[in-house]
């Protein structure tokens, strides 16, 4: 970037309040708090063994194509916290140096496509992540194989992570897929650059996956499973007490407690999506409290259940009865219902409704 032209985001701060500034600050600190999924450890194993697979076959004496995996698909609904849990293992890990920053070449890189995944767009995404440039990238499909390869090995690449991978099983195209699945196995199985795979997307994945066990068979399958009342309540109403208290916003554990289920359900019964719930919450009473004059008030109000509420409301625009922190039966109410459109019936789309969930808990 040239000297004399302004980055926008130090554009942005430049005109921000003294109200936002502070806020911004709180919420990174609440933001970058990472809460531990319960498939953390096992995620975090299987990335041992695919290490150990692949030094395993820098030896002459190993024959390559044992049964052993050589990838990794964590499998989970959207807002289950794939991409987050993946990305604290990856940064935590030895092995994986300045992961994320670009041209650190570190030995995995992370590329998620963008739409619907046909072969060239899986390869121009990886290939721009890698570094090639955007008029270098061939358009013939089987070029863009054969140099995804050699892009690889070129950054020292030994691991590809591809996020929201389920934009594989998006064109309508079998054989695109087919072409997709079948680069996965040539990247795994090359003789001279072989590649671990580590796969996250949503349940149609594993789908696609299983129905090509060439490339199944090499893949160790991790479910995310979501969060239900009776196991989890306690354990969320901890997280709305520990980032409360970060935003230096009090809360009883009584008052955390009786939210943790409303939250759970609000957030689709996916940790992710229930703790993206809590932020919401915590900046609006940040919102509240800091409008206020000093004067008007000697100590910060604590987080609210109408907190939790308004952040709902704001976030999908619906009404009163159809908000989960607002009604009585909240277990009868659709957390994946926005805008106040049309209820959906059940069994319309793969995602758990509101009378499946309640169920759960």
């Amino acid at each position: 970037m040239r000297d004399d032209i302004v980055s926008p985001l130090d554009h942005f701060r430049s005109v921000a309040t003294g109200e936002q500034c502070q806020r911004i600050e709180i919420m990174q600190r609440v933001r970058g708090t990472y809460f531990r999924h319960p498939k953390h450890e096992e995620v975090a194993d299987h990335v041992d063994e695919l290490l150990e697979h692949l030094l395993e076959h820098t030896d002459s004496r190993v024959e390559y194509g044992s049964e052993e995996a050589s990838g990794i698909a964590v499998i989970g609904e959207s807002g289950a916290g794939k991409s987050t849990m993946l990305r604290r293992i990856f940064l935590e890990h030895p092995a994986f140096p300045h992961y994320g920053v670009i041209g650190s070449r570190c030995p995995l890189v992370t590329v998620k496509p963008e739409g619907a995944c046909t072969l060239d767009r899986f390869a121009i995404d990886t290939l721009r992540k890698l570094g090639m440039p955007v008029q270098d990238v061939p358009r013939q499909e089987q070029r863009l194989a054969h140099m995804v390869r050699g892009q690889l090995r070129l950054m020292g690449a030994k691991i590809l992570h591809i996020d929201e991978a389920h934009h594989i099983t998006q064109p309508a195209n079998s054989v695109q897929i087919k072409k997709i699945l079948n680069t996965f196995k040539c990247l795994m199985i090359d003789d001279e650059w072989p590649i671990g795979l580590i796969l996250s997307g949503i349940p149609e994945l594993r789908q696609v996956l299983e129905g090509e066990r060439q490339v199944a068979r090499r893949l160790a399958f991790v479910p995310l499973a979501g969060l239900t009342v009776a196991s989890d309540a306690r354990n969320v109403g901890k997280i709305v007490q520990q980032l409360a208290g970060l935003a230096k916003l009090g809360i009883s554990a009584v008052h955390a407690d009786a939210l943790a289920p409303r939250t759970i359900h609000a957030g689709g019964y996916q940790l992710g999506c229930a703790i993206e719930r809590i932020h919401e919450a915590i900046r609006v009473r940040l919102k509240r409290n800091l409008r206020r004059l000093p004067t008007d008030m000697p100590s910060p109000d604590p987080l609210t259940l109408d907190d939790f509420a308004t952040a709902y409301a704001r976030k999908t625009g619906v009404e009163a009865e159809d908000n989960p922190f607002l009604v009585h039966d909240w277990e009868a109410t659709d957390p994946f219902r926005v805008l106040n459109g049309p209820k959906r019936i059940d069994g319309e789309d793969d995602r758990p409704s509101a009378r499946s969930t309640k169920k759960r808990g």
